[in-house]
């Protein structure tokens, strides 16, 4: 996928018409059939190739390459980025957990920032608020304790400027566009690799399968008993998770 550059706010009219249409009417109406469609009470129109190439493919493909997709980041990076961030930060439920109700991990997760804080607490008032830098820190080391990985989100790809508007604290059951990208494959509904890659010490590793096992993205393997890192997104859960401390994540060059 091919970006364009990453701006500190929404300054196009268009494109923040847009986005308030989308916070208000769109969002969790889209999250909430998407889940269904892949995983829930209508997940057989995932299951047929017919039903995928006339249904979802259409209505996903322009929505991932033109319209809202995520960002792996590791959480260490990304406190660091909430620690640089100028403007307003506001937190609210999960837009993915309140589409569904279909995951029992914490609500109160949906870190926006930017021109997304503005937007989003002008259409939800009651239900999200604004907070500090170091309460947006603690959310998400604490979401990564949990072993959620954290997203950021891009808006409106389609334009030449992408609008960085949420932090999302994902897990592999409730993230909806995590969901859509496992389903429909990284052609349809893209996510976007972060600018980290996971690489290991093979002298530290001991082969205990922990990153296999956390990888939300299938990208660690034991071939032979030796680690392997495949098709990484950059999300870092590996790296935190590894018990031996095997595991770092580097700048993609």
């Amino acid at each position: 996928m091919i970006l364009g550059h990453i701006v500190s706010g929404e300054r196009s009219p268009v494109r923040l018409f847009l986005m308030r249409i989308f916070a208000r009417y769109i969002e969790v109406p889209v999250l909430h059939l998407s889940y269904q469609a892949c995983v829930g009470r209508l997940r057989f129109l995932s299951r047929f190739f017919l039903t995928r190439w006339l249904l979802l493919y259409p209505l996903a493909y322009p929505f991932g390459h033109y319209g809202d997709t995520g960002r792996p980041v590791p959480a260490d990076e990304l406190i660091e980025m909430v620690k640089g961030l100028e403007g307003k930060i506001a937190v609210g439920p999960c837009r993915c957990r309140m589409g569904h109700r279909a995951c029992a991990h914490p609500m109160d997760t949906d870190i926006v920032i930017r021109t997304g804080a503005d937007v989003w607490l002008e259409a939800f008032p009651t239900i999200y608020r604004e907070i500090s830098r170091q309460e947006a820190v603690g959310i998400i080391r604490e979401c990564a304790e949990q072993g959620l990985f954290q997203m950021v989100f891009l808006h409106c790809l389609l334009g030449g400027a992408v609008n960085e508007y949420v932090i999302c604290n994902c897990c592999t059951d409730g993230c909806v566009p995590y969901i859509l990208n496992r389903t429909l494959g990284q052609d349809v509904y893209p996510l976007v690799k972060g600018d980290w890659r996971a690489a290991v010490d093979p002298e530290a590793c001991r082969a205990c399968g922990t990153c296999v096992e956390v990888c939300p993205f299938s990208a660690r393997v034991l071939v032979d008993g030796r680690p392997a890192v495949l098709e990484c997104f950059g999300c870092g859960l590996c790296a935190d998770r590894c018990p031996h401390s095997a595991t770092m994540m580097n700048p993609v060059a």
